[in-house]
């Protein structure tokens, strides 16, 4: 990337007095551009609303980022992107990223921005099924590879083993919930709960199994990035949580125009404006909880996941929670 200065030399002349001055007014030098990548878990969709913000006000291009932002996929998983070098910084659940970690990626998170996921399992009324232990002989849908170390952990403290049930990879849709080729499926509060019931589908006929009710209220997204770019270039982590979090609190703030800014990134076109702005409202919700910084980290809170992840044998042996995470870039964004 090319430095430019501009020089302007000014003369002045009058008619009577003569008088030349010269001078150079230099503008600031701006810093080259970094070409970072941003692999999403999902969709382009309002759950990554503060991210897309930030590209279209140009916070990322002021802190030196020219910022690419990948979309996910359920069969997607960016921790193994972010781990090989393929992508800069991605975004996935907590628990699954201290999964990874055990498993020996060299990944930690530098922002937690859910501090709640809105993660639970629905089943239809009339199934009969109320909660874990009604599993038995039925198929449930899990996202796999990215989402599936809270449902693990649930199933392990209801004492049911992979006998005991069938787990089917879901996929983007609700459809195969919505046929019955699901007798349970994974939702997300802020989508697909909300797809369901934009299809005729009232709230008092599904049975909704919350994982905070069993003592799984994980922590969700978490903005991560390589063991190895967090040590060789702090600063970019630095200017890449700054920019973010600008993104974050102006989504919030701005929960309208947030959807409307997902809605043009949204090369699909899929998605629509009634959705992505209730989803950026239930969204505002998981990650303003009551005085708690945004983009916040708490070590008690890590240490508690990786405690209850390794009770119910989610984890094979304990994992340090500074391993996990490292606060020191969020930590010079508010110092």
């Amino acid at each position: 990337m090319k430095t430019k200065t501009r020089s302007l030399l000014g003369v002045f002349v009058g008619l009577v007095l003569v008088a030349a001055c010269a001078g150079s007014a230099t503008t600031p030098t701006p810093q080259p551009l970094n070409e970072v990548s941003l692999q999403l878990q999902w969709v382009t969709q309002a759950q990554f609303a503060g991210y897309y913000v930030a590209l279209e006000k140009g916070w990322y291009l002021e802190e030196g980022i020219d910022l690419t932002i990948v979309p996910g996929g359920p069969d997607i998983t960016p921790v193994d992107l972010v781990a090989a070098g393929n992508r800069d910084f991605g975004t996935t659940l907590l628990a699954d990223l201290i999964v990874a970690v055990q498993n020996g990626k060299p990944v930690r998170s530098i922002a937690q921005l859910q501090q709640r996921n809105g993660l639970v399992l629905v089943a239809f009324k009339e199934s009969g099924i109320e909660e874990p232990q009604d599993f038995r002989d039925k198929i449930v849908g899990v996202w796999l590879g990215s989402w599936e170390a809270q449902f693990y952990a649930l199933m392990a403290q209801e004492g049911l083993t992979s006998a005991d049930y069938t787990v089917v990879s879901q996929g983007y849709s609700m459809d195969a919930f919505l046929q019955r080729d699901l007798d349970v499926a994974s939702a997300m509060l802020y989508n697909e709960y909300h797809v369901v019931l934009e299809s005729g589908i009232a709230a008092e006929e599904l049975n909704v199994i919350d994982y905070a009710d069993y003592g799984l209220g994980f922590p969700g997204d978490t903005l991560f990035t390589s063991s190895q770019l967090a040590e060789q270039n702090p600063e970019l982590c630095v200017r890449m949580v700054r920019a973010s979090l600008r993104g974050w609190q102006y989504a919030i703030d701005h929960p309208e125009e947030a959807a409307d800014i997902v809605l043009k990134y949204d090369t699909t076109k899929t998605q629509t404006r009634p959705h992505q702005l209730t989803m950026m409202q239930e969204i505002a919700k998981l990650i303003s909880i009551q005085d708690q910084p945004l983009g916040y980290t708490d070590e008690a809170t890590v240490q508690g996941v990786i405690d209850l992840l390794l009770q119910y044998g989610v984890l094979d042996e304990p994992v340090l929670a500074s391993d996990v995470w490292d606060e020191t870039f969020w930590k010079q964004v508010n110092p």
